[in-house]
């Protein structure tokens, strides 16, 4: 798999970098996963410091574009970014505790939170 960076722009106000690159592969697309690996080392950033928001290609071809930021707070990322955005760059046994955790914070909360009752006139 070959990874070249086309476009990197930074944004300071946000605390992070823009970025657009191009990925040549054989076979099928490959994983977010993997793409990430590939992508961390070509642009010196660590994993959980890198979104790639969007991966397009075209039908057939073996090449694909990608759009996504690296970060340089951690802090800043958790506030930006959604949670479904972040669930996608783990591997499905995280997502599955992940997942796990958040139903069961779900359910304390309903359990604390008191019944409505009818309001009394």
């Amino acid at each position: 798999m070959d990874v070249e960076v086309l476009k990197k722009n930074h944004e300071p106000l946000m605390k992070r970098s823009y970025f657009e690159a191009r990925v040549v592969f054989e076979g099928k697309t490959p994983s977010r996963l993997e793409l990430m690996k590939d992508l961390c080392q070509k642009l010196a950033s660590k994993n959980e410091m890198t979104i790639i928001r969007k991966i397009i290609t075209d039908y057939g071809s073996e090449r694909a574009l990608l759009h996504g930021y690296v970060y340089e707070d951690s802090a800043i990322m958790g506030k930006i970014e959604s949670n479904f955005v972040k669930m996608r760059h783990l591997s499905k046994a995280e997502q599955k505790t992940e997942k796990d955790k958040i139903k069961a914070a779900e359910q304390a909360a309903a359990a604390a939170t008191p019944p409505k009752g009818l309001k009394k006139k």
